[in-house]
């Protein structure tokens, strides 16, 4: 990666710290131009474009931040893009979307919690209230023993 990608990111990360979306996401999508596979960019600019209310955009960079994942990428780079997009999804409604994304990186690695607890918040906003309390069982780290269902 450059060092002038690198600047970029640093500064994407201070603008995004005193909340001016804008000149963050500027600054990431520079850092992503130059360095495509800096992960931390690539996030940093998804993070910016969800923050201005552009959660189709920064779907569509963690999209083709999987897609430009090569056999070498690491397992944790994989399931954090995929669980990321799952992230977004959910904020902007894909709720199928955003269970299939949640559900990719579990499969990536299924020890990771954080995959568990966007599972259990799509699940409820799906109405799926099992399938909620499994996964926050799950993300809690306790066996899962949902309450029996109201006649």
């Amino acid at each position: 990666m450059s060092a002038l990608a690198r600047r970029y990111y640093v500064r994407g990360r201070g603008e995004l710290e005193r909340g001016d979306a804008e000149g963050a996401c500027e600054s990431f999508r520079a850092a992503n131009d130059l360095a495509p596979n800096f992960l931390s960019a690539r996030l940093g600019f998804a993070a910016a474009l969800a923050k201005l209310g552009d959660g189709p955009r920064a779907a569509q960079v963690l999209r083709a931040g999987v897609a430009r994942l090569g056999p070498e990428s690491s397992q944790r780079a994989r399931c954090t893009l995929w669980r990321s997009l799952g992230d977004v999804l959910v904020s902007g409604g894909d709720y199928l979307g955003a269970v299939d994304a949640f559900r990719e990186a579990a499969s990536i690695d299924p020890t990771d919690r954080t995959v568990d607890q966007g599972l259990a918040r799509v699940y409820a906003k799906l109405g799926r209230w099992r399938d909620s309390f499994s996964h926050l069982a799950l993300s809690a780290g306790v066996a899962a023993t949902p309450p029996a269902a109201k006649p």
